[in-house]
């Protein structure tokens, strides 16, 4: 099983390989799913994939943001750029992108990113015919779902270790809605991890960090999934420090070896954890053991405790089971407070610390977040470059009066052959092959260690030392060049073009249809006389009006999809897999449809009768769809409350253990007291949370109407039917 590591830069990439990546993944400048992170140019990317290859070291490029039509030649440009500097595979998010990718640069490697949000086999049936070779599965997806996804055939990557979305990947616009900060395009700016009151009426029933999930660490794991037949284990983290990545890269190395000691069990928990570690959904059920509900920061590891406080002169004494020293790292995380270690005196296990930013209470625990020597010694494992080795066997050949050569193999069964600028004369000493032998395998400054030298003459050879050497030399330096080396398939010149659809460039001024999607059962609601052209509505619902063409079954994102599921003949949903049934379907906003090349793509599978273009998508932007294609609608949100969040996290049944609080209005306020609703689907353990506001483009009908959007669409959640008509009237 392939172990995967982060690097957010050269550094951290360095990190990896040395202690033990078998690939790496990282972003580039621009469409990169981590932002913030330092992230990589092109220059670094090429010197990126020499360091590598050159130790055996696969390397993925992240293109795995939504692109908008404008940027779509420039992302397609960015994978031919990393194609033709030798990257083993792109990571993508963006279905147009997908597609325009396999048909330009047939040759580049493709992964579904996990921002896919795939769970289902169908999901995966669909990208393995779309000519993905390898899919990152949903964080939520148990073990079982994990093995049901390996037997389509398809290469299947999990994350292993480190933060945990409380939302399905790719599936999230509450930093875009809250702020602006969209997480499907990279920047977002993790709302989730602030606090939260958990309501029902006036009544609060917790107020903590409820939507912070502890990091997730399945070393303890490794045998069930290498069972599943998972090809791949991911470590998140390119935000993170290089000693992060090097130490959680070494301790799953271990892990993978069956070598895994406390200690390092230990080292992984001290260098970064929220509360803990979680096994995730991949060995847990979700609920609170998944949550770091009083601390979003690193917590560290519990080393003892506050036995003295003088506040006045701001001094402590704590007990400690670490010996420390000065510059570790400590927190108090009762009182929110952390500093570095400032030793003043010691008695034993008793430390007295001078405190400059605030002053815990007594008894209070002590934490270590940074282990000072852990650091430094974390550091050495990667500022020497030639500390990863590359096995190669050397065969020194000689005859009388020609020169001698020295072939170098490795094992990808690259080999360079050197030659002696003199020729070999026959030696007084017995000793003198082997002495050859000796400095022949003097690999110093290179990444290759012999495995195994052997020489092949009949005689005892001589030639001067610095002729040795230079053979030794000129032949590692030749197979260095071979390893480095780039051969890839030439392409024709690359740009994005539609494969499904003819372009109109007529611009419709035609009256648009409306559709309606309610996010629960509405009995009070009949539907019989509203004027809408599509009315989607959830499965209990929909048995009451499966009878009328209008309504088509809703399945929420996390709905299971496989050879056994029956759908009926109308069905919406954010899930791609819905393309594999032979059904009426409409795709919803989740499916992320921000381009033409996505609609594009959509517009390939028979029965697709409408697409929910995405929340992100500016009104002004929606032209782009003008004339695309007469068969499909495309629907543009127009009013009501927007799913900001969909997770497996049960947030009411955390907190109300009885059956009926399922039921129940449960919902969050934020900092701000805004009231986020949440709409439960017991069935896929799903939960939506509602964002704290109603989307109304009403007034800007006429801007709509000469868009390419022919549908309005209307969420309803609480809204009454009268309401709701007259909302309709409005729009028609």
């Amino acid at each position: 099983m392939e172990l995967l590591s982060p690097a957010g830069n050269m550094q951290s990439l360095k990190a990896a390989v040395q202690n033990g990546a078998d690939a790496v993944y990282l972003g580039l400048k621009t469409f990169s799913a981590r932002a913030n992170a330092d992230n990589f140019t092109f220059e670094e990317l090429k010197e990126a994939v020499s360091y590598c290859h050159l130790r055996d070291v696969l390397v993925y490029v992240t293109i795995n943001t939504l692109i908008d039509d404008s940027n779509m030649s420039f992302a397609l440009d960015n994978a031919y750029k990393a194609y033709t500097y030798g990257v083993d595979a792109v990571i993508v998010q963006d279905l147009g992108l997908a597609a325009q990718i396999r048909k330009n640069i047939p040759s580049l490697r493709l992964h579904a990113s996990t921002q896919m949000s795939v769970i289902n086999p169908k999901e995966a049936i669909l990208l393995k015919n779309m000519g993905f070779k390898r899919i990152i599965a949903a964080r939520e997806a148990t073990i079982e779902q994990i093995k049901a996804l390996t037997e389509t055939g398809i290469e299947i990557e999990v994350f292993g270790h480190g933060s945990l979305c409380v939302s399905y990947s790719g599936q999230c616009e509450l930093s875009f809605f809250n702020g602006g900060k969209s997480g499907n395009k990279g920047g977002c700016a993790q709302p989730c991890r602030l606090p939260y009151t958990l309501a029902k009426e006036d009544k609060v029933l917790a107020f903590k960090n409820l939507l912070s999930t502890k990091d997730i660490a399945v070393m303890d794991h490794i045998k069930q999934i290498e069972n599943a037949n998972v090809v791949s284990l991911k470590i998140e983290g390119r935000m993170k420090s290089p000693e992060y990545v090097a130490i959680i890269t070494r301790t799953y190395k271990k892990a993978i070896s069956g070598t895994l000691t406390q200690k390092d069990r230990q080292d992984a928990m001290m260098v970064f954890n929220r509360e803990g570690f979680s096994e995730g959904y991949m060995f847990s059920k979700p609920g609170k053991e998944m949550m770091a509900y009083n601390f979003s920061g690193n917590t560290g590891i519990k080393i003892g405790t506050v036995i003295g406080v003088n506040k006045e002169k701001g001094l402590i004494q704590i007990e400690s089971d670490k010996e420390l020293v000065n510059g570790d790292g400590i927190s108090f995380p009762k009182n929110d407070l952390g500093m570095y270690v400032n030793i003043i005196r010691k008695n034993g296990n008793k430390y007295g610390l001078i405190c400059r930013n605030g002053v815990p209470d007594n008894f209070e625990h002590v934490y270590l977040t940074y282990d000072k020597q852990l650091m430094e010694e974390t550091q050495k494992s990667y500022s020497d470059d030639f500390y990863r080795k590359t096995v190669i066997k050397g065969v020194f050949q000689a005859r009388h009066g020609e020169k001698a050569k020295f072939t170098v193999t490795d094992n990808r069964s690259n080999s360079f052959t050197a030659y002696s600028d003199i020729d070999v004369q026959e030696a007084n000493s017995p000793d003198a092959n082997q002495n050859i032998l000796k400095n022949l395998s003097k690999t110093g400054n290179t990444v290759f260690e012999f495995e195994d030298i052997s020489i092949k003459t009949d005689f005892d050879v001589f030639l001067p030392a610095k002729t040795v050497n230079a053979l030794r030399r000129d032949a590692l330096e030749g197979l260095t060049e071979i390893r480095k080396a780039i051969s890839v398939a030439p392409v024709d010149k690359i740009f994005p073009k539609y494969l499904n659809i003819n372009r109109s460039i007529n611009r419709s001024d035609k009256k648009p249809g409306v559709s309606l999607f309610f996010f629960e059962d509405r009995p009070d609601f009949d539907i019989k006389d509203i004027n809408a052209d599509r009315i989607y509505m959830p499965e209990s619902m929909y048995k009451r009006y499966s009878y009328d063409n209008r309504a088509y079954m809703y399945k929420p994102i996390g709905s299971m999809l496989n050879e056994k599921t029956i759908l009926p003949k109308r069905v919406i949903s954010s899930s791609m897999g819905i393309l594999e049934y032979d059904c009426d379907k409409v795709m919803d906003f989740g499916i992320n449809c921000l381009n033409t090349y996505t609609a594009d793509f959509l517009a390939g599978y028979n029965n697709v009768k409408a697409v929910c273009l995405s929340h992100e998508l500016p009104i002004e932007d929606i032209s782009s769809f003008i004339g695309m294609n007469s068969n499909i609608s495309f629907e543009y949100i127009t009013y009501g409350r927007v799913a900001v969040m969909k997770t497996k996290y049960c947030i009411k049944g955390a907190f109300n253990q009885m059956p009926e609080c399922m039921n129940q209005d449960l919902h969050l306020l934020d900092r701000q007291k805004k009231r986020l609703d949440i709409v439960t689907y017991c069935d896929c353990h799903t939960s939506y949370l509602l964002g704290a506001f109603t989307i109304n483009n009403i007034n800007r009908i006429d801007e709509i109407r000469k868009s390419g959007a022919d549908t309005l669409r209307i969420n309803v959640y609480k809204e009454t039917k009268e309401e709701i008509k007259e909302i309709i009237n409005k729009l028609l």
